[in-house]
């Protein structure tokens, strides 16, 4: 992953910003996004800006669909997991250290019966570098702080991060539902 030195000192400034804000009325967000039907159980989801930016849901055919992209579920996975990755490597650019990600795996339980959901979400973030395992605990907790989507599950599910360094278990953060 490469990113220019402009777009490093973005991200510092963007994390200094949010870091230094103690006033929740200052830094209140929204975001939204539109869905509109493909074909059959397939679903498009875009940004309202119109930005040429399209996901498509689908069902697998085993369950109706014809498999013409990921399944809601997965969508969802994928922007827990998205949201945490991308606090990562922000964190690392803007405080400097020597740490390279490489890759996550997320892996979400959930009751399958009516009215069930997630139970449990299990985040593992790989890395490579020569941080010490304080800094390493630190990193993470800072990234799960700048997370929205951990910081908003965390209080309704059990979650998990654990991070692998240089092949590793080197960190494992486990946050239950107040």
């Amino acid at each position: 992953m490469t990113i220019t030195s402009e777009r490093e000192e973005i991200i510092r400034k963007g994390i200094q910003g949010r870091a230094s804000v103690n006033d929740p009325e200052r830094i209140k967000g929204v975001t939204r996004i539109d869905i509109g039907p493909v074909d059959g159980l397939a679903f498009a989801a875009t940004l309202p800006r119109g930005a040429g930016v399209e996901i498509i849901m689908d069902e697998p055919a085993e369950r109706g669909g014809t498999s013409a992209g990921l399944g809601p579920l997965n969508h969802f996975l994928a922007g827990v997991g998205g949201c945490l990755y991308s606090q990562f490597a922000k964190v690392t650019i803007a405080d400097n250290l020597d740490v390279r990600f490489t890759g996550m795996n997320v892996r979400g339980d959930y009751r399958r019966d009516v009215g069930g959901g997630f139970e449990h979400i299990m985040q593992e973030v790989h890395a490579e570098g020569s941080l010490s395992k304080g800094d390493l605990e630190r990193l993470t907790e800072r990234a799960e702080g700048f997370c929205y989507i951990h910081n908003t599950l965390s209080k309704a599910i059990k979650m998990t991060t654990v991070v692998y360094l240089n092949g590793e278990e080197a960190v494992r953060r486990v946050s239950n539902p107040s």
